[in-house]
């Protein structure tokens, strides 16, 4: 009975990294046409808080004015990436979801900086 009772809070925290995946996922194309590669999914216990890290390329006009290479910086300012003659410019992305069991309560991006609403609480 016990292993029934783990396994089932494991299910949970596999289907709510999922769940907040798809939502970021789903925000991130509500604001820029934009296809995100998640880097790392954290949950904590039972899947109540889940936290994905990632990136998605930059609109062009972003690319103006950065100076750095390498990957995408944590702060969420676009970083360029040179791939041959070509520079794409990756803008890093953090967002959190809260649940109630399985239920989504919250969603809150934490990176890039403009992404953030400022009138929200979990962003101080």
């Amino acid at each position: 009975m016990t292993a029934v009772m783990l396994s089932a809070g494991c299910t949970a925290v596999y289907r709510n990294s999922d769940a907040c995946e798809q939502m970021t996922r789903e925000k991130l194309a509500a604001k820029y046409p934009r296809t995100l590669t998640v880097s790392h999914t954290g949950a904590a216990i039972r899947g109540e808080r889940v936290v994905v890290e990632g990136q998605f390329e930059a609109l062009p006009k972003a690319a103006s004015g950065v100076a750095a290479s390498g990957v995408a910086a944590a702060s969420g300012t676009p970083v360029v990436v040179a791939t041959g003659k070509k520079k794409k410019v990756y803008t890093a992305t953090a967002a959190e979801c809260t649940f109630a069991g399985s239920d989504l309560t919250a969603f809150h991006w934490l990176a890039p900086a403009d992404f953030v609403d400022p009138d929200d609480e979990a962003s101080e």
